[in-house]
């Protein structure tokens, strides 16, 4: 076989070509990850091998080897021309979905419950709907360029430039804050502002999402609250004022009486009594805290807001019963402890809505002594330790066992409030957290001059030993 230079020109070049193409159908296969390169390449190079064949000037025998060579060449051009559109309507297909997704998108921003707006890492307004402009009074298109710390008072700039600074430039991913922002006609509204950033394939800030809830009726609910708050304390005071100045004529009868042993004991009965009203009375005022804080939970429409403030009335509640337990019992210097923590738990158990039978309780605290000045922050502590093996402890519908025992240990008070639930994760610090309750467990439990311990151990157990002595005044 004898190789003949440049027979045919067209075929040499149609044989180049070839090659060529099969090189790029390879390129486009690496490059867009489809087999669709790979069907004309394999078509070309059965092109190039017969162009070759005819370069090398093979017997005219192999004739049908060359048209078989050529026709499985078209067909795998007809194949590949075939998933070229095929790949051309799924493109299509996947354009439409993506407008169809972008209009859905676009209507769910239009028509948000919120005001929403899309910031530009130069703090310009690029986008804003309806709602968000309603808010500030403007229309939409007179917020467009708008830098958002026009729209932002003096003072919340000065609170929280930090925290947007590092939002807009993408080193923070979120941010949430309540802050007030000036209206078109020049004053201001309070809203909830939630900050987040959208960044573009590097990992770049592309541009924020600046989401703002109207909040100024639950502000004026609050600060009505605290007016309502600051006239309760001012009438608690001055009534605290009259027990007082009472209570020194009581005692000035008493020391004139000191002879007659029958008006001593009238006198002191009569003390007695309104101690008695006094707790009672300072429990019905607690009722009442109690009640506006139930209250202000169902109005809230914050999840946060609303737990925190039955956080607040499970607390004032444990201050409630050990008033409640001192007007009733017959002994106004202690309180009967485990008929206490029965009322507390069961109390908690309604205000966080546990199904009966879920969770069983066990108690062992009977003739542990507990003084009035020890009774308050101990229940508030208890308040705590149970509230948070309550909410936390059991998944939902999760059962388990809530068991609180105490006894007196070389002349201290060892009290045990331990459950058998999912148990306070290992990374967490408890002593470092930022839980407020647990920050008000360590507190009291220093103000009783005591220790707190906690053990992982099977759930979750906590272990306070307090001094008794009775005597003792608290810090």
């Amino acid at each position: 076989m004898t190789l003949v230079l440049f027979p045919d020109i067209t075929v040499f070049t149609n044989f180049v070509l070839s090659v060529a193409i099969v090189g790029l159908s390879f390129w486009g296969f690496v490059r867009i990850g489809k087999l669709t390169p790979l069907y004309f390449g394999l078509a070309y190079s059965l092109f190039a091998t017969s162009h070759l064949m005819i370069l090398l000037s093979v017997p005219e025998s192999s004739g049908i080897l060359l048209v078989a060579l050529r026709t499985a060449g078209y067909i795998f051009v007809a194949i590949g021309l075939f998933a070229i559109i095929q790949d051309i309507l799924e493109r299509k297909s996947t354009e439409m979905a993506l407008r169809e997704s972008e209009e859905k998108l676009s209507a769910t921003f239009e028509q948000a419950a919120v005001g929403m707006a899309e910031v530009l890492p130069g703090y310009t307004i690029s986008r804003c709907n309806t709602r968000f402009s309603g808010i500030l009074g403007y229309r939409a298109d007179e917020l467009l360029s708008t830098n958002i710390w026009d729209l932002i008072t003096p003072d919340g700039q000065l609170r929280n430039l930090d925290e947007i600074n590092a939002v807009v430039q993408g080193n923070r991913p979120d941010y949430s804050a309540e802050m007030r922002l000036v209206k078109k006609e020049g004053d201001t509204v309070w809203v909830q502002v939630y900050l987040s950033t959208v960044p573009d394939s590097r990992g770049r800030p592309k541009y924020s999402i600046f989401v703002i809830e109207d909040i100024s009726a639950r502000k004026k609910a609050e600060e009505e609250l605290e007016l309502l708050n600051a006239g309760l304390e001012e009438r608690v005071l001055k009534r605290t004022a009259e027990l007082a100045r009472t209570n020194d004529s009581l005692i000035a009868e008493i020391v004139q009486r000191t002879q007659a042993e029958e008006k001593l004991t009238r006198s002191l009965h009569e003390k007695e009594v309104l101690i008695k009203e006094i707790h009672h009375r300072v429990k019905n005022n607690l009722q009442i805290i109690i009640s506006l804080l139930f209250l202000q939970a169902k109005k809230t429409s914050d999840p946060g807001s609303a737990d925190a403030l039955i956080d607040s009335q499970t607390r004032v509640k444990s201050m409630a019963l050990v008033h409640e337990n001192l007007y009733q019992s017959g002994d106004l210097a202690a309180i009967d402890f485990e008929g206490y923590i029965r009322n507390l738990v069961k109390n908690l158990m309604v205000s966080y809505g546990i199904e009966d039978g879920r969770i069983l309780t066990r108690f062992d605290a009977k003739d542990l002594p507990v003084t009035i000045n020890v009774a308050i922050p101990l229940g508030l502590i208890m308040n705590e330790l149970v509230s948070n093996s309550l909410k936390y402890a059991f998944a939902a519908g999760q059962q388990g066992e809530i068991t609180i025992s105490g006894h007196e240990h070389e002349g201290r008070l060892v009290i045990r409030v331990k459950d058998n639930g999912c148990g306070i994760p290992a990374d967490l610090d408890w002593r470092h957290t930022e839980s407020l309750g647990l920050n008000l467990v360590q507190m009291l439990t220093r103000q009783l001059r005591g220790t707190v311990e906690m053990s992982r151990a099977n759930g979750t157990e906590f272990t306070l030993s307090i001094p008794d002595d009775r005597s003792r005044e608290i810090s």
